[in-house]
């Protein structure tokens, strides 16, 4: 009886361990051993999820759906699948990471396609490679929205690299020429220097058509040379057919672009000095939200040319393919950026032809490009925004951050790009005040985006920053998109409107800036009326129409009231000095006489000659007084040529800043300083290091 009441336990026991799901073993095991591997490096990205078999993902759905979580992507069949990064905490990933099967947890990273154009002399372009071009056209090419306006000697627009991406106007004009004041701004730079920095008549450097190449040359044509961006290339003719002009002729050429649509202006140009009228042009693009940039200059000298020198443009040094700045590339403080500018190949003029220049003129329009694909990503982008960007993604050449040899490096444009490819919701249009009891709109847009995808954007709007109670209609769409709510209703009293607009793109939320609209009655015309308005308002309704009595007499009593009270003084008599002959017998009259001070010395003015390198004479004697003048006859000098004071020798130039003239570029030029002290000045031409001397003798009247 016991073995058989021991069997009977034997017997249940085994029933008892066969009727427990072979599965709940497998759960428990697995809920002992440690979770999947989480690898999250982006906090901001989708979460990838990796798994075994279609029961792990029948669990991991179900944790998704009771979290109101969203799958962007799944394959049951692979053993992948993506939740949107919305509404995940790290609870929520733990819990994720405990389900069995599942074996890794990693963020998402975005794959695109490489971008290889076909352009057959894209391995000439050792530029592309140094400022990272081709990395950015992954993200991307241009959009010929954005116009870039080149100011230089006008643009062939017939070469057939870049006659796909020429502006044009209603009418069919492509730009305009400010030295012929003319609708036809063609490239005619017939005139040119040689390496030597000897002038050729009829040689067609084609400055400005070099210039359009490095910023827009088609791409993918199976043509040529690729540009920078597949943007629309506006031509702005500023300088002759010998790549001369004036502060005007770039001015005009600075405003008429930004009437006419240009997003970024580039210059490949220097003007002598500051200009009244340069600087205006300059001011009113930059308050019109246009890029401008130019070129630092080609003189090898510690300073920056105009109009880069202007804090409102970007101004671009010149390396070269080591990565080394240019000898000749222009420095110090207000350098903004280098980019390739030696032996820099692009189109040429006069049919399908290319071409190597040098300079920073070849620098500038890299930047510019660069710029272009950064308004193409995202096109609400500030110049502020710009410039900020493109120093911090710059790629430093020597000491980290900023200095005045390499500003802040070479600009770098997938950094750039990628920095300004996020999702942005910008306020576009909005009134800069309301009245009470009336209606107004509101216009905004999304952009960004490889594109994104916008599931929702709406304006929300309210009495204070802190409550935004009221709320438009909802938008959605597809990065870039612009949206408009109308009939807004303003408040029934003055006081002031707060409004924000919120997008989901891609499940990741984004918001505008705050905006703020004042509410009151309309102010009167002109500024004047204004005065009297607002004076009004701070009497009547501010200080009240009594007080202001009362302050009125006290500043009118009290100051009658000292002036009565001021103690008398004396009078004194002054008796008139009767004029009397001078003699020397009584020199006690020559107390009284003062003679008139001696008249001025006369103005001298002598000329020297700049003839071929020479400097004839190479020494002049001047008295005190005398205006030198320095006249450039024949020679076409090359590029950096100056005179400065100081001296040269076998370790180089010695200037000593006492005066400095500007380049000296072409025939006709001249310049002037006048010698008011005595003293000899020797003084050099750079780049040819030819020395001479100017004698200055005392002035006086016997001379």
């Amino acid at each position: 009886m016991r073995y058989f009441v021991q069997l009977a336990v034997l017997l249940a026991a085994i029933m008892l361990f066969s009727a427990i799901p072979q599965g709940s073993v497998a759960d428990k095991a697995d809920s002992i051993r440690a979770s999947a591997a989480v690898n999250i490096s982006d906090r901001e990205a989708n979460i990838v999820i990796e798994f075994q078999d279609p029961s792990a993902f029948a669990r991991i759905d179900f944790i998704a759906a009771s979290h109101g979580l969203e799958f962007s992507f799944r394959s049951v069949e692979t053993g992948i699948a993506v939740v949107e990064h919305a509404g995940i905490d790290d609870s929520i990933i733990a819990e994720l990471a405990a389900v069995p099967g599942v074996m890794q947890l990693s963020s998402e990273v975005k794959a695109r396609t490489t971008y290889t154009p076909n352009d057959p002399q894209l391995s000439l372009q050792w530029g592309l490679d140094t400022v990272n071009a081709i990395q950015a056209w992954d993200i991307t090419i241009g959009d010929r929205s954005v116009v870039v306006a080149v100011l230089d000697t006008g643009i062939d627009w017939n070469h057939p690299d870049l006659a796909p991406n020429i502006w044009n106007d209603s009418s069919g004009y492509h730009g305009y020429n400010f030295i012929s004041n003319n609708r036809y701004p063609m490239d005619d730079n017939i005139n040119s220097y040689d390496e030597n920095g000897i002038w050729h008549a009829n040689t067609y450097t084609y400055h400005g058509t070099h210039v359009a190449g490095v910023v827009g040359a088609a791409t993918d044509n199976s043509r040529g040379i690729a540009g920078i961006s597949q943007v629309r290339l506006m031509a702005v003719k500023v300088m002759n057919d010998s790549g001369e002009g004036t502060d005007a002729t770039v001015a005009s050429g600075v405003r008429w672009a930004v009437d006419n649509g240009a997003d970024v202006v580039t210059m490949s140009l220097g003007v002598d000095g500051p200009s009244a009228a340069l600087e205006n042009s300059i001011l009113y693009a930059s308050s019109h939200g246009v890029v401008l940039i130019a070129a630092s200059g080609n003189s090898g000298a510690s300073y920056i040319s105009y109009p880069a020198a202007y804090p409102e443009v970007i101004s671009v040094g010149a390396v070269d393919n080591t990565d080394r700045r240019a000898s000749w590339s222009n420095f110090g403080p207000g350098l903004d950026l280098m980019a390739p500018g030696v032996q820099v190949y692009s189109t040429q003029g006069g049919g399908d032809r290319y071409q190597y220049l040098s300079g920073t003129s070849t620098a500038a329009p890299f930047v510019a490009g660069v710029a272009a694909l950064m308004l193409s990503m995202n096109p609400v982008l500030t110049p502020v925004e710009i410039s900020s960007v493109l120093n911090i993604t710059a790629t430093d050449l020597s000491i980290s951050g900023y200095d005045t040899s390499t500003g802040w490096g070479t600009v770098n444009a997938f950094s750039a790009v990628e920095s300004v490819s996020s999702p942005r919701v910008t306020i576009t249009s909005h009134p800069d005040f309301v009245t009470p009891n009336s209606t107004y709109s509101i216009t905004w847009m999304v952009s960004g985006g490889d594109p994104g995808n916008i599931q929702s954007t709406y304006l929300a709007w309210g009495t204070s920053s802190g409550s935004l109670t009221h709320l438009s209609d909802p938008f959605n769409g597809t990065t870039w998109a612009t949206f408009t709510v109308d009939n807004l209703p303003a408040l029934n009293e003055n006081g002031t409107i707060y409004l924000r607009v919120f997008a989901q793109v891609d499940g990741l939320i984004y918001q505008s800036e705050l905006l703020t609209i004042e509410v009151h009655d309309a102010p009167p015309q002109g500024l004047l009326a204004q005065f009297f308005q607002d004076v009004q308002h701070f009497i009547v309704d501010e200080l009240g129409v009594f007080n202001f009595l009362i302050i009125l007499a006290i500043l009118i009593i009290v100051p009658a009231i000292a002036f009565a009270m001021r103690p008398k003084r004396a009078r004194i008599a002054y008796e008139p000095v009767q004029p009397q002959a001078r003699s020397m017998a009584n020199p006690q009259t020559a107390a009284y006489y003062h003679p008139p001070p001696p008249p001025p010395p006369p103005r001298f003015e002598t000329y020297i000659d700049v003839v071929g390198q020479d400097i004839v004479p190479n020494t002049v004697r001047v008295v005190e007084g005398t205006k030198v003048v320095w006249v450039n006859r024949t020679w076409a000098p090359p590029p950096g040529v100056m005179i400065k004071s100081g001296t040269v020798d076998q370790a180089g130039e010695h200037p000593d800043g006492l005066f400095q003239s500007g380049l000296l570029i072409a025939p006709g030029d001249y310049w002037s300083a006048t010698f008011h002290r005595s003293g000899t000045y020797d003084y050099y031409m750079t780049g040819v290091w030819k020395t001479a001397r100017i004698v200055v003798h005392p002035y006086s009247r016997e001379t």
